[in-house]
């Protein structure tokens, strides 16, 4: 039986260029970086993964939690996404498609980087945690939902324009702050 208590630690952010860390007064099981996912046999880099996860009592749901730096990339793909709009005439003449198509095929382009990430992570979560219910022997499915956790300098623009791009896109997701984690952390796994 493995004990998912030695992966335990708090919910904390990794460093940021200028040297701060954001964490809150939670505690999740680490997926990554010497965590769940190294204990059952991958190795570093060998999936992309969130950072941690809870999983409820019942051992019926699931919450990956990916703590991410991602304001500049979404400021990015917001502005991006302006010009496109206020120019769509002139991008859908050089793509040869109407407005509408161009703007579409664009706006994808713009978005992947970050949302294929995310992607990425949620794919190799579920893979790490169905390892551990098969070693386990635990063969209940699982629902999983995701919580993306921006640091705290992240506005709601941001949040609500990554909010979007997801929905629909792997299944439940929530994205709040470091400061406002307690809401979304709490609610995914009644």
């Amino acid at each position: 039986m493995i004990n998912l208590d030695e992966f335990k630690e708090t919910i904390q952010h990794k460093d940021s260029k200028e040297g701060i860390s954001e964490s809150c007064n939670f505690l999740a099981y680490k997926i990554d970086d010497n965590g769940l996912s190294q204990y059952l046999g991958f190795k570093n880099g060998q999936m992309n993964q969130t950072d941690y996860f809870l999983i409820n009592n019942e051992i019926t749901k699931v919450q990956f939690i990916e703590l991410t730096d991602l304001s500049n990339h979404i400021k990015e793909c917001i502005f991006a996404e302006t010009i496109i709009r206020s120019n769509s005439d002139s991008f859908a003449t050089i793509l040869g498609k109407s407005p509408k198509k161009a703007e579409k095929l664009l706006n994808s382009k713009i978005w992947s980087e970050v949302l294929g990430e995310l992607k990425n992570k949620w794919m190799g979560s579920i893979a790490i945690l169905e390892r551990y219910c098969r070693r386990e022997q635990y063969e209940q499915d699982l629902q999983y939902s995701l919580l993306i956790v921006l640091r705290d300098n992240a506005d709601s623009r941001q949040i609500e324009s990554l909010t979007f791009k997801l929905s629909g896109m792997m299944g439940r997701v929530s994205i709040c702050n470091t400061k406002n984690i307690k809401h979304p952390l709490l609610l995914e796994l009644i």
